[in-house]
């Protein structure tokens, strides 16, 4: 009966880490969600919404407020929370990819359609991306290392 107890007490506490890890996974994912609809949003408000002559607004208002606003958070979130252990840091090279991707999809792609040419994308705005993203995802491995010690 002792035995019984005790394994039923281990199988509870499996099935509580299980559902703590589809939690984490679960919060992951929303955390992307969240990140690739402000992406989009971007995106689309460059093609839908704004003027010919409101580019510079879009850029400073896209590329160095919300993108890269949106890129800090959600990799906070990810480093502090430990989401897929040290795969997260993989995470980074991703964040930059999409940062770059945000400016061929938008002001890159404007000018291949005006000037009926094809340009390569800007690989190094993927190392900006990347810069922003670790050093959201370091605070936030670090902030969580400092909450493990206490």
């Amino acid at each position: 009966m002792i035995t019984d107890v005790k394994e039923a007490v281990k199988k509870k506490e499996a099935g509580d880490m299980n559902a703590l890890k589809n939690e984490n996974g679960r919060s992951a994912w929303i955390l992307i969600m969240i990140y690739l609809a402000v992406w989009v949003l971007g995106v689309l408000v460059f093609w839908l919404v704004t003027p010919d002559d409101a580019g510079i607004l879009f850029s400073l208002a896209y590329f160095w407020i919300m993108l890269p606003v949106a890129t800090f958070v959600v990799s906070f979130f990810i480093g502090r929370n430990n989401y897929r252990g040290k795969f997260k840091w993989l995470a980074v090279i991703g964040f930059g990819v999409m940062y770059m991707l945000g400016e061929y999809a938008t002001f890159s792609m404007a000018n291949n359609i005006e000037f009926n040419k094809v340009n390569v994308p800007e690989f190094p705005m993927i190392l900006y991306g990347a810069i922003i993203s670790l050093a959201g995802m370091g605070i936030g491995f670090l902030v969580s290392s400092g909450k493990n010690k206490e």
